[in-house]
């Protein structure tokens, strides 16, 4: 695929209105401001969430990227291994699940990654890669999900990495919008502000050289109002 072709697969794959169901997750957002997070607190959550979880998800989706890589070069033999900064995808989910202590917080991945699955299965069925995590990971988390995507629609790590990013800082600027009263051209100015962060968060990201560079960050109030939201009646949004 050309480098045209890469370009445009990424702005595909960041498209809030993809069917894969971001639309339904405000990216924790709607829990934290139920808890109390005003306008003020929007940004600096935005942040937070690209140097914890963001981080973890980036690097999770270049390794699950590099193994995808690795299986279509191997097909049609793809389980005789991949190389050592190329886990095997149950070992990348299981690493994940290791790093992610909120349970409501896998669910929402999983869901999304399910979409996420659907669409790469629906667009690339014939790909090796996307066929091996539907037959061996069914429910994948979305940065799993997303990382394989991007191999078969042929992006190549940078942009991966940096669609990651922008993928959730957009999802949280999406939710305030309709959780807060806040002027949308202020909340793009943020996404645009955010920019340090996104490039450094992605360029660790590709840095990384196998599962021991996965992080293990915490976000223990994330993780409380996660935990929280699965028992309210009343919401906009699964997560």
């Amino acid at each position: 695929m050309t480098e045209t072709g890469s370009a445009l697969a990424g702005f595909l794959l960041a498209d809030s209105r993809l069917p894969s169901g971001a639309y339904s997750h405000s990216a924790g957002l709607e829990p934290a401001v139920l808890a109390g997070l005003g306008v003020d607190g929007v940004y600096p959550y935005l942040v937070s969430r690209l140097s914890t979880v963001v981080r973890m998800e980036a690097c999770a989706a270049v390794l699950a990227f590099r193994t995808a890589r690795a299986i279509r070069t191997a097909s049609p033999a793809p389980e005789r291994g991949t190389p050592a900064d190329a886990p095997g995808f149950a070992q990348l989910e299981a690493a994940l699940d290791a790093r992610t202590p909120s349970a409501a917080q896998r669910d929402a991945s999983r869901r999304l990654g399910r979409g996420m699955l659907r669409l790469a299965a629906t667009l690339k069925a014939a790909d090796p890669a996307v066929a091996l995590l539907k037959q061996t990971v069914p429910k994948p988390t979305r940065p799993v999900a997303l990382g394989v995507t991007a191999a078969a629609l042929g992006m190549t790590e940078g942009p991966l990495a940096r669609l990651c990013c922008y993928d959730d800082a957009q999802s949280v600027v999406a939710a305030a919008l309709k959780l807060l009263p806040i002027d949308p051209m202020t909340a793009t100015g943020w996404i645009l502000a955010a920019e340090g962060e996104i490039n450094a968060v992605a360029e660790s990201a590709v840095a990384a050289r196998g599962l021991e560079d996965l992080p293990a960050l915490s976000a223990p109030w994330m993780e409380h109002w996660a935990e929280d939201h699965t028992t309210r009646t009343r919401r906009l949004f699964v997560a």
